[in-house]
């Protein structure tokens, strides 16, 4: 095993090599970009099994769809249902400037597509010279994150329909939807963004920033994320 400094996590290609020439250093944990071939995933899974912390970054549209994408790789099942921890999905969008965001009431199309009441309170871009005029300042992430534990990481093993699976975890936790709506009526980004980011979280392209999957583990024994 080579030194590595305190805290130190390489970001790696997806390649096996390259994986297989960090699992040699006493890393913190390996942040990995994607990986393309079925090898190079299995040794990210047994590493994570092992109990070597692994982020793998990859572009999809949600969390769902990133264990799809684990699945397409085709490895042991029993490998991805004992490694994966989480699966986290992010989505950005601009953030409404607070100093001059513009409160209307919500029309009636609107009010049915965020769960609101027709005339709730929402908010809108207007332009100050605060934001330079756009209405907008800075970034909100919008997040949908799937626990592999419990009954998820039983359907996992048993490779179960990832929409059984997605059921089961989003019970207790938000969907993308769910929480783009919560920052639109928190005032947070628009409801055009917010019915935008639901409606291509289920069945768009994927949009946003890159590699959205991001979430190291801590204190378990399945190190993948």
């Amino acid at each position: 095993v080579l030194a590595a400094p305190a805290g130190y996590a390489p970001w790696i290609a997806g390649e096996r090599q390259a994986l297989a020439d960090a699992a040699r250093m006493d890393c913190d944990a390996i942040l990995i970009d994607g990986f393309g071939d079925r090898l190079t995933a299995a040794l990210a899974l047994d590493l994570a099994r092992s109990g070597q912390r692994i982020v793998i970054a990859v572009d999809a549209i949600s969390a769902v769809a990133a264990i799809e994408q684990l699945r397409a790789l085709k490895v042991e099942r029993h490998l991805l249902g004992a490694a994966l921890y989480a699966a986290v999905a992010a989505h950005a969008a601009p953030r409404l400037c607070s100093d001059c965001r513009l409160p209307v009431q919500a029309q009636t199309s609107e009010s049915a597509l965020l769960g609101i009441d027709p005339g709730t309170v929402i908010y809108r871009a207007a332009g100050c010279g605060a934001c330079d005029g756009t209405g907008y300042a800075g970034t909100a992430l919008v997040f949908e994150t799937i626990v592999v534990d419990g009954p998820p990481h039983g359907l996992l093993a048993k490779w179960a329909d990832t929409g059984l699976i997605a059921r089961h975890a989003f019970l207790a936790a938000p969907t993308l939807a769910a929480s783009a709506r919560s920052l639109a009526r928190e005032g947070a980004i628009t409801a055009d963004e917010a019915i935008r980011i639901a409606r291509i979280s289920t069945r768009g392209p994927a949009v946003g920033i890159n590699h959205p999957h991001i979430l190291p583990s801590t204190g378990n024994k399945r190190g993948l994320a």
